[in-house]
């Protein structure tokens, strides 16, 4: 079956009842090991792994690593929200029984991470328990968003990592949003030091997630975090959600479903009604996504500097501007709009780090040509870091995993 990348994954799709598609999908999990016992632990967790992913492929385990094959699929939005209700109650008695909260998203935090972490900053000031979001503030990629919040008078939410170190005690407990890689947080270290962890993430799930958290809710089908944070809310008290706590997860679900063209399910536009109704205004969270006229000089030179490779648009840029990961971003959202182009990526440096940023409408998944390069994402916007090279040699790279990606779909 591996010889064959596991076409049964392809074949069971393509059944049909009486005529009509069968909407049947497998998912697989295999494990290689010295003993039975370790072959069951390792198929186990190779079967955790693909469901973590959204199904609809197969991973086969051995005592190293992990080889993944098909997830040509869309993840399939569940409309059950019993899950998000357990896990808002679970969380709700976290919050009260600790000492205080620290809640992290990852580093270079953008909306989603942002946004979702202001939602649940209000929620534990509700509860009167003291919280604190921890983000290296010289990093982020949100700073229209902060300086909202300090607009409302609300200057001491958003701490240092520094600072953060400080506060932990045993009791304390430390929410990470949007993302379930420890090494990827905003600090590492804060993470390393709490020794109860909630983890709130609609990313699929790659190889090195974290694995021990008290609650781990992981949504792959939702369209942001912030999505999963507002329907938590709802359940742990709707009076948690002000204007400002609105805009803040309305922006970050507008960020990741391209103002609501990908990943949409009904679900989202439920959440965005909810926001709307809590005093969500379009117009100010459109507002968080304005930038100046250089930043839009740059993602113009960014477009037009394109390459169209079959149906991929590749761009490069050496610049310097410290809002490049944000330029770079929407510059990839850019050249989707390009006919022909169903995948874009853009290459930068930052920090002797070349970075780069995939986007795509789904018909090509850039989750796993990011993940040949060691990144990931989502099937529509994914990204990876390569160290030690250059721009030049990371184009060759990402040219090679495109071929080998479009190999595997053959």
């Amino acid at each position: 079956m591996e010889k064959s990348k596991f076409k049964i994954l392809e074949t069971v799709k393509e059944l049909t009842v009486e005529g009509h598609a069968g909407g049947l999908s497998l998912s697989i999990g295999a494990g290689c090991g010295s003993t039975l016992k370790e072959c069951d632990l390792n198929a186990r967790q190779a079967l955790d792994m693909v469901l973590g992913r959204g199904g609809d492929q197969a991973a086969i385990k051995n005592r190293s690593e992990y080889k993944f094959f098909g997830s040509a699929s869309k993840t399939v939005e569940r409309r059950t929200k019993v899950r998000a209700r357990v896990v808002a109650s679970a969380v709700k008695e976290l919050i009260l029984s600790s000492d205080n909260v620290l809640i992290m998203g990852h580093g270079y935090a953008d909306l989603d991470a942002l946004g979702a972490a202001v939602g649940l900053w209000r929620a534990v000031v509700e509860l009167e328990k003291t919280g604190k979001i921890v983000m290296t503030r010289s990093k982020s990629l949100a700073l229209p968003l902060l300086e909202r919040m300090e607009q409302h008078g609300i200057t001491d939410a958003v701490i240092e990592p520094e600072q953060a170190l400080h506060m932990i005690t045993r009791r304390t407990l430390l929410i990470v949003v949007d993302s379930h890689i420890a090494e990827l947080l905003d600090s590492p270290e804060v993470f390393r030091k709490c020794s109860t962890i909630v983890v709130i993430d609609h990313h699929r799930r790659t190889v090195d997630y974290i694995n021990n958290a008290v609650i781990f809710y992981h949504e792959p089908y939702s369209s942001s975090t912030c999505e999963l944070v507002t329907e938590m809310l709802q359940y742990m008290g709707e009076h948690f959600v002000g204007s400002l706590e609105s805009e803040a997860l309305m922006s970050g679900i507008m960020l990741d479903t391209r103002n609501f063209v990908l990943r949409t399910g009904v679900r989202t536009f439920e959440a965005a009604a909810f926001l709307r109704s809590r005093g969500a205004d379009p117009i100010e969270v459109k507002r968080l996504f304005s930038g100046s006229m250089d930043l839009y000089m740059t993602r113009s030179q960014i477009v037009s500097s394109a390459e169209i490779i079959g149906d991929c648009a590749i761009a490069s840029t050496d610049a310097k501007d410290g809002n490049i990961r944000i330029v770079a971003a929407q510059a990839a959202d850019e050249l989707l709009s390009i006919s022909g182009v169903d995948a874009s990526f853009v290459i930068m440096h930052i920090n002797d780090i070349v970075n780069i940023s995939a986007r795509s409408f789904g018909k090509i998944n850039v989750q796993l040509i990011m993940e040949k390069l060691g990144g990931g994402g989502h099937m529509t916007m994914a990204a990876a870091q390569l160290k030690d090279t250059t721009l030049f040699d990371a184009k060759r790279r990402l040219i090679d995993a495109i071929n080998e990606y479009n190999e595997s779909m053959v």
